[in-house]
C-alpha cells in the first residue's frame, strides 16, 4: 500500500532551480579574490553581475557571472583595441 502523500516521490520531477548553481556573496568574493565591499560598490554603480536576493541573502547564479566576466572582457578588450582576443587578461 502507498500513501497518497508519498505517491508523487517516484516520480521524477524537474527542480525548482534547473539553472545553473547560485553562489552567495561570500562564494563569489572567494571566487573573484574580492571582498563585499567591492561587490556592493560594482552593484551601486550597475556594473555587478545579475543577483538574486533570498531573503537576506544575496545570490548570483553562476551562468550570469559567466556571462558577466565575459562581457567584462570584451568591454576591456575593446578599450584596449584588441577584440581579436577573447581571454580579457
Amino acid at each position: 500500500m502507498v500513501l497518497a502523500h508519498l505517491s508523487y516521490m517516484n516520480e521524477h520531477i524537474e527542480p525548482p532551480l534547473s539553472r545553473t548553481p547560485l553562489w552567495s556573496l561570500e562564494e563569489l568574493c572567494t571566487k573573484l579574490h574580492t571582498t563585499p565591499a567591492t561587490v556592493h560598490t560594482w552593484r551601486k554603480r550597475g556594473t555587478a553581475p545579475k543577483a538574486y536576493r533570498i531573503g537576506r541573502h544575496l545570490m548570483f547564479e553562476e551562468a550570469d557571472v559567466r556571462a558577466w566576466l565575459a562581457d567584462r572582457a570584451a568591454v576591456a578588450a575593446r578599450e584596449r583595441g584588441d577584440a581579436g582576443s577573447q581571454t580579457g587578461w
